[in-house]
């Protein structure tokens, strides 16, 4: 199964056309899945745009058509420790992105998005570009 990124959830929302033939396939897969995160960084822009109450709502009516996964104690402590071993080597990763990266290895997923340099670091996490 695959998990959608925020920046092709974003994708979505905007319409983009070269997305259509992603969202079909997922479509045939199975029931899309994001991260809780995803939904709190889809919020955040949503909320602070010049269309709020639209986007906010759009953002609403999309994440009704996925399964949203939570950051538990498992996937909490996988964040942990991959946040920890960058910082380790000196490679600075958003916080967030290492709990969506806990969360996709976790539930044994692969992260579908184009922010593989924030995402490539990571030890046997499975990503794939659109």
């Amino acid at each position: 199964m695959k998990c959608l990124d925020t920046d092709l959830l974003v994708a979505i929302l905007r319409g983009k056309r070269e997305v259509c033939q992603i969202v079909e396939e997922l479509d045939w897969e199975s029931k899309g899945v994001t991260t809780v995160i995803n939904v709190f960084e889809l919020f955040f822009g949503a909320s602070k745009s010049d269309r709020r109450n639209e986007n906010v709502a759009e953002v609403q009516t999309l994440l009704e058509k996925l399964e949203i996964l939570p950051l538990d104690n498992f996937s909490a402590k996988k964040a942990g420790e991959i946040f920890a071993d960058l910082a380790i080597k000196g490679q600075v990763m958003d916080f967030r992105d290492a709990m969506i990266a806990g969360i996709v290895i976790e539930n044994n997923l692969t992260l579908i998005t184009r922010n593989i340099a924030h995402f490539s670091r990571v030890k046997n996490l499975s990503v794939e570009t659109w």
